[in-house]
């Protein structure tokens, strides 16, 4: 009886980790171009990447910085006009959990490393 809740959990937790949503990293205090406080946000299912972008104006007078989530297919470098300022976009992408930002412990991999520890647990008890 207690060998098939343990897998059972196991299980539920596996189930939990192969459901679960991207997480990037949003700016939501930029100053000069450094964040100083960054928020985890869970991305759409189309959006699988996450970016890190930073904006260029000619002449250098202003460069915009950004960062969350977006769909594979948009992460790429713009060239741009705006009211004849000349603009350069260039994003870099990756797509793990919070790849675009402070590294930190993911709740999908404490709990795939539960369900491990539970699996191998149970192997002892019997």
């Amino acid at each position: 009886m207690m060998t098939k809740l343990l897998w059972s959990c196991a299980a539920v937790m596996t189930l939990f980790v192969t459901v679960e949503s991207l997480t990037c990293e949003t700016c939501d205090i930029e100053v000069v171009g450094y964040c100083l406080r960054t928020v985890p946000v869970n991305c759409t299912e189309s959006q699988t990447d996450c970016y890190t972008a930073v904006a260029k104006f000619s002449g250098d007078l202003l460069r915009i910085h950004e960062r969350g989530c977006i769909e594979q297919e948009a992460c790429k470098n713009e060239t741009g006009s705006i009211l004849s300022l000349n603009y350069t976009i260039t994003r870099t992408c990756c797509s793990t959990n919070l790849c675009n930002g402070a590294a930190s412990i993911q709740a999908g991999l404490t709990a795939a490393l539960c369900a491990a520890l539970v699996a191998v647990w149970s192997q002892w008890i019997l």
